[in-house]
């Protein structure tokens, strides 16, 4: 398994490299946690300002307590090196102890192991190779890393994928800077040793448990024991001076301003296209303000390749931009902007803490830092849309469901403000199913499946991935029930943001003279997910959603009705849930209509007894099979 040092804190500690106390060396198992395969021995950094920036002095020892536990020893240091050298690494110390014919041995790492890798964009990784990863071997790795922006700390997770056994995060500034840290966990608040200026902090924690391993789960830094921070004030900058410093901002707008005045940011507002060889020339005469839109967003989703960055600036200006056709984010959402604005539009660059990389809700203080990506906002005939131009597999006026956000800064000069925003969808699938007799005498379906807005950009992502129809067939466990042929799908994403399978099914021959069918196999609660008895966390979905399945039995000759479930209607204490069973039986034919709705995303474990109780009822309907009954005609 790779493991990724995310340097997400800081932190002292008086272990020494290399030596292992008699505890580390004896532990077979995780007293408050013993189904653990690896654990964190100790974690900790040491963070201090120097004349260039933020260093921080990290050091993690980890021990393996089964054999190669998901192939644990690969761990990965990223950093981001940019345009000027903005954060660094430095100082790599590694070694493995390991048992080998019961005597220790140590092995230590050299640039054989340790390997820097360009990832593109400005980004860089170390990859740390471990050899001799098995069970009883202890990993052991050190390194500095020095950062030029120390507005937001990058914060610190006491609680990981791993249980540790200490961990331990400390942080000092100088005394004319006043960091202000948002703590999250009581054991955290309680552990915390904080200097009267607020310029020191320390914290040490013992016996964490590891981040429970539960399904259903959005973003883990929400409920992570942690620390961040962020600095808000310094003796540099007086109460009457704070709209001009660049050190502590005072408000959004001056933040706004600050960042577009980036001389890379700035280019796409004035650089003049007349100083730019290679500018394009986009015919938009005769169009619609919608058909001009969305001729400059198929312009830069496919004429600008796309290059992977989590750094929240362009990579290049403009000018280089359109010379070399590839950017980040932030570039091609920033040509998209400049191509607007130039055509008469009125449109504006919004930054956004990215779903899974930020806390779900952002610090409401005015810190660039806290952003991880952006889209744009555009008044369209008067309708304000959000619209990225990062993935040319997303239609204009779509967003991938990490850009999918309550809230946004929206950088506009002089009006940079923090705002709410809207993304209107309406996400979930409609099922129709309808069973025939098949011309050699056995019972088979039709069926099409047409899933909506997120829910059919996912399936097109995910076909697009896969670029074959009879792979779909193999990753789905819904299709091993039945024969399945003529299967096919229809790619409408763009046009009505829809995306439909279609497929035949053969049923398996009566038995006992008892034909059994189940119309509703392939919903994704056919099986109920939820079969934890307790719950540590909220149960989170991407997106509130809705599963319609509709079913036609006709009563084929030579049989009839046997058994057939009955109608329900059921909702939780909250009515956030809500599934309805409706039977209707008309003459030789069994109409059937399953309708389950999640009006939240967010379920609280306080609830999580009710959404079980009624998920094992949703189960079981769906499972529920009508049967038809061969008849028996007497002999003449």
């Amino acid at each position: 398994m790779v493991i990724t040092l995310l340097n997400v804190g800081f932190c002292l500690g008086q272990a020494d490299f290399g030596k292992y106390s008699e505890m580390e060396l004896v532990l077979e198992e995780v007293p408050f946690q013993p189904d653990a395969k690896v654990v964190t021995l100790w974690e900790e950094a040491n963070s201090y300002f120097v004349i260039n920036g933020l260093s921080t002095d990290y050091h993690y020892r980890f021990k393996v307590l089964d054999d190669n536990h998901e192939n644990f020893g690969d761990i990965l240091i990223p950093y981001y090196r940019g345009k000027y050298n903005t954060e660094d690494i430095s100082k790599i110390q590694a070694q493995v102890s390991y048992l080998e014919n019961g005597s220790r041995k140590t092995f230590v790492l050299t640039k054989n192991e340790i390997k820097e890798v360009n990832l593109g964009g400005g980004e860089f990784q170390y990859v740390l190779v471990f050899p001799h990863v098995k069970k009883g071997s202890i990993l052991e790795l050190k390194y500095r890393k020095l950062d030029q922006e120390y507005g937001i700390l990058e914060g610190w997770a006491f609680q990981k994928k791993y249980p540790a056994l200490f961990s331990k995060y400390s942080f000092k500034a100088p005394d004319f800077f006043q960091y202000q840290m948002i703590m999250q966990g009581k054991q955290v608040a309680e552990a915390a040793e904080i200097s009267e200026r607020k310029n020191q902090y320390s914290w040490l924690r013992r016996d964490i448990p590891s981040l429970p391993n539960e399904p259903f789960i959005g973003n883990l830094l929400d409920y992570q024991e942690r620390v961040d921070g962020y600095l808000f004030s310094s003796q540099y900058v007086s109460p009457n001076q704070s709209e001009n410093s660049e050190i502590v901002y005072s408000s959004w707008s001056q933040l706004a301003n600050a960042w577009l005045q980036v001389p890379d940011m700035n280019s796409y507002y004035f650089q003049s296209p007349e100083s730019i060889p290679d500018y394009p020339t986009i015919k938009l005469d005769s169009l619609t303000k919608v058909e001009q839109a969305k001729k400059i967003y198929r312009y830069v989703v496919n004429e600008i390749k796309y290059l992977e960055s989590s750094w929240i600036e362009p990579i290049y200006p403009l000018d280089i931009l359109l010379k070399k056709k590839e950017g980040n984010s932030f570039d091609k959402n920033l040509l998209f902007l400049h191509l607007l604005r130039r055509s008469g539009f009125e449109a504006n660059l919004v930054l956004i803490n990215e779903r899974y990389r930020g806390r779900t809700q952002l610090i409401p203080v005015p810190f660039i830092n806290q952003f991880h990506d952006c889209v744009v906002l555009l008044n369209l005939e008067g309708n304000n849309i959000l619209v990225d131009a990062s993935d040319p597999n997303v239609p204009f006026g779509m967003l991938p469901i990490e850009k999918v956000r309550d809230r946004g800064f929206i950088l506009e000069f002089d009006k940079g403000r923090l705002e709410d925003l809207t993304y209107t969808h309406r996400s979930g699938s409609i099922q129709m199913v309808s069973f025939e007799s098949l011309s050699d005498g056995s019972m088979g379906f039709k069926s099409q499946i047409k899933f909506l807005d997120q829910e059919a950009l996912a399936m097109s992502q995910y076909q697009k991935g896969i670029k074959d129809s009879v792979e779909l067939l193999k990753k789905d466990q819904r299709f091993d029930r039945f024969e399945i042929s003529n299967l096919t799908s229809l790619d409408q994403v763009e046009s009505q943001r829809s995306f439909s399978i279609f497929f035949d099914a053969k049923l398996e021959e009566p038995k006992d003279e008892l034909l059994y069918l189940t119309p509703f196999a392939f919903s994704r609660f056919f099986e109920n997910p939820f079969v934890q008895n307790d719950r540590v966390l909220p149960v989170e979905f991407n997106y509130p959603f809705f599963e319609n399945i509709n079913a036609s039995i006709p009563i084929p000759k030579g049989f009839e009705l046997e058994d057939y479930p009955e109608s329900v209607s059921i909702t939780n204490p909250s009515k956030t849930i809500r599934f309805s069973y409706l039977i209707n039986k008309v003459d030789d034919e069994l109409k059937i209509s399953s309708r389950l709705e999640f009006s939240t995303s967010v379920i609280p474990v306080s609830e999580y007894g009710d959404l079980k109780v009624l998920m094992e009822t949703v189960s079981s309907k769906l499972k529920s099979p009508v049967i038809l009954k061969k008849i028996t005609f007497p002999n003449p």
